[in-house]
């Protein structure tokens, strides 16, 4: 009843609310002129207090900018030193700055994480310095805490261990990532030999060591090459104090210098292919080199004028066009960077596979469009007050506070350049962004990287090149290499029995009953155990654990099998049944030839840099799969297969590594697997014949 009531009331109240909303939209309409936009909002006038600076002794630039509104201490140390080539072991620099809070002379890494959370501090560290904060109450300790970081790290070999471990897995994972693949790769078409095209793989981070770490520290961190802000509620006269305490003592020296050519940029437009089997859609980027420095003539133009094109959302040129109107994806963006030694300029999407084509020449359009079209007036007022917007955002976290400052001395920007920026933006006129854009935005030399599935996408882009031609390269930026491995007169069946042979030989893996396999899986940040048992011919259990706890099942028990999860059990039947039947037979690939399977050798191609045969196989029961075996050792490397999804058919890849002997028989301990997911598997148990029995699969 009371609840009825209430509804009765509520129904009454809007149909007494209703006609007054009417009346007050009519009278406002009625106000209001619509023929006239409004008139554009004035730059809104930030005021900053221009920080205090002062040099220590050994040449250590410091920048105080205080701010009494909370009592928070913030503390960044910049160190500026031109970029090294890193060659064979890319990732050393980075590597030296994850670790400088891992341990150091007086204090090993959870001595320095328990000082931390006990002051209630944050500290991040970098291959250029570090950033932290904490109540102002605590800065003296803080502040002894991060000399003792900087001066004084030890790198611990067992920590850089654990750091290799942890960037290789991640590297792992992100060879099968559209994206990830896409942002290696631009970064090394844009760049080519410069430092900044480097790019890491896990060979180069296997190649770091602690002699090349300490080496870096030793040349690179001076303090007359290196900036400490000291922002938030601090007097400039105590944060002088603490400086000359804590960091007077850094001796200083000269870091080494380097020069760099600037990238070559083409004259001529490219088109850069990446094959993605499993891939459906396409990642579009569009990049190349700029030569815009921070606090340039252009630098604020050039801001606005990609904002326009693709820097401000959903009223971008690209957003516009790409998602809303044609649907090709969910988002399109650009960015124009500056740089004092190498800018850049990106342009990026992932949209439809068989749209990829379409995506690319709206791209092109619109980088023409706003070279060759003046903008709209409020389309430029639009964008000049979400700039606006986003920079009055920006200056309310300490953390760009401190950047912003910092740029000042690091760039030899004008002392009020921050202050009066929004009014610099506001005279950006419509002419300049036309200027801007034909000096910056160049579609006719950019290069066009495109990742995804070749069969289907690679064809239909030639035409963008100005050579008609697509360029074909690997995973990591590398021009992509042939096969140079002849058929000849080998056979699938030829594939088949010298994979047999290479993991033990026909009579070992007869004498095998039973499989258990035990791996860790990492997916999307989460870490799982995957429980695999086999037992002749076809008893299959695979149990999915995450914090200990079973999350799934499934099980066949030589004639009836069930999927188990959530506290649900789903019996199978029918052609589900046969499928998992026939796939939970232990090493099918034994008796092929029984169980009518057809096979047909395709080809050679590279895969991981090796040559490997391509094998074709189709089961009795219509499932078909890729496989592809390396030509030299005969071991199986990886298998495709097509998977149905509610987002339609899907391309799922396997590959199949480090392969160790178990039991006399060779077996792949890392699996990386991409399609409907990307995990990496690795083996922590793998054993052969523990005697199981039949009712444990149950």
């Amino acid at each position: 009843m009371l609840t009825k009531k209430l509804i009765n009331m509520k129904s009454k109240r809007i149909i007494i609310l209703l006609p007054a909303l009417v009346f007050m939209a009519n009278m406002l309409n009625a106000q209001v002129d619509r023929s006239n936009p409004p008139e554009p909002k004035p730059a809104p006038e930030i005021k900053i207090k221009q920080p205090q600076t002062f040099t220590l002794d050994n040449g250590l630039e410091v920048i105080v900018a205080q701010n009494k509104e909370v009592p928070m201490v913030y503390f960044q140390l910049a160190v500026d030193v031109d970029p090294v080539k890193e060659e064979d072991a890319v990732g050393y620099v980075e590597a030296t700055g994850n670790l400088l809070r891992n341990g150091t002379e007086n204090r090993s890494k959870s001595e320095i994480d328990e000082e931390i959370d006990y002051i209630g501090a944050n500290l991040s560290t970098f291959s250029n310095g570090f950033y932290a904060t904490c109540l102002s109450e605590h800065k003296g300790d803080l502040m002894e805490l991060l000399s003792d970081i900087l001066l004084n790290p030890t790198f611990p070999e067992e920590e850089l261990g654990k750091y290799q471990e942890k960037e290789i897995s991640e590297l792992s994972s992100q060879k099968t990532d559209a994206s990830s693949i896409a942002n290696r790769v631009g970064k090394k078409l844009r760049y080519k030999d410069h430092p900044y095209g480097e790019i890491k793989t896990e060979e180069t981070i296997g190649n770091i060591t602690r002699d090349l770490i300490e080496e870096y520290h030793e040349n690179y961190y001076k303090p007359n090459a290196s900036y400490l802000v000291i922002s938030g509620d601090i007097e400039p006269e105590e944060a002088k104090n603490l400086a000359d305490q804590y960091f007077g003592g850094w001796e200083q020296g000269d870091a080494p210098k380097h020069e760099y050519s600037f990238p070559e940029v083409s004259e001529e437009r490219e088109i850069a292919f990446v094959n993605k089997n499993d891939a459906v859609q396409s990642v579009v980027g569009i990049t190349y080199p700029v030569d815009l420095k921070p606090g340039s003539e252009d630098a604020i133009k050039a801001r606005v004028t990609n904002s326009i094109l693709g820097g401000s959302g959903f009223s971008a040129y690209l957003m516009k066009n790409l998602r809303e109107d044609k649907g090709y994806t969910y988002g399109a963006y650009s960015s124009l960077q500056n740089d004092p030694l190498v800018g850049s300029f990106m342009a990026r999407a992932e949209v439809n596979g068989e749209a990829t084509d379409s995506a690319v020449t709206e791209f092109l359009y619109e980088m023409d469009r706003i070279r060759d079209e003046r903008v709209d007036e409020d389309h430029l007022d639009l964008v000049k007050n979400s700039i606006y917007g986003q920079f009055a955002r920006d200056m309310e976290d300490p953390r760009n506070y401190s950047r912003y400052t910092l740029n000042l001395m690091r760039y030899n920007l004008p002392d009020d350049y921050y202050q009066t920026y929004l009014q610099k933006v506001e005279k950006v006129t419509i002419d300049e962004i036309q200027q801007t854009a034909d000096k910056y935005i160049k579609p006719d030399e950019a290069t066009i990287l495109v990742v995804g599935n070749e069969e289907e996408v690679a064809d239909k882009l030639a035409k963008f090149a100005s050579d008609e031609e697509v360029d074909y390269y690997d995973i990591y930026g590398n021009p992509r290499e042939e096969a140079e491995t002849e058929i000849g007169n080998t056979t699938a069946n030829d594939v088949i029995e010298k994979y047999i042979e290479a993991i033990g030989g026909r009579e070992k893996l007869e004498k095998v009953e039973d499989v258990k396999q035990v791996f860790i899986i990492n997916m999307q940040g989460r870490e799982l155990e995957s429980r695999i048992y086999q037992k002749k011919p076809n008893y299959y259990l695979m149990e999915m654990k995450m914090n200990g706890n079973v999350m799934q099942r499934q099980i066949f028990d030589g004639e009836e099998g069930r999927v188990e999860g959530m506290g649900q059990k789903q019996t199978l039947e029918g052609e589900q049944l046969e499928r998992f039947k026939y796939e939970a037979q232990l090493h099918k690939f034994l008796k092929y030839n029984e169980l009518d399977v057809n096979m047909e050798l395709t080809g050679v191609e590279k895969i991981d840099g090796n040559d490997a045969y391509k094998v074709n196989v189709e089961h009795d029961n219509g499932h078909k799969h890729v496989d592809f075996f390396d030509v030299e050792s005969g071991l199986k490397v990886q298998s495709q297969s097509k998977v149905t999804t509610q987002q339609g058919e899907v391309t799922q890849v396997e590959s199949y590594k480090d392969y160790k002997e178990v039991n006399g028989v060779l077996m792949p301990h890392t699996q990386e697997i991409s399609g409907m997911q990307s995990m990496t598997m690795k083996a922590k148990e793998i054993e052969i014949n523990t005697g199981l029995s039949k009712d444990f699969f149950k």
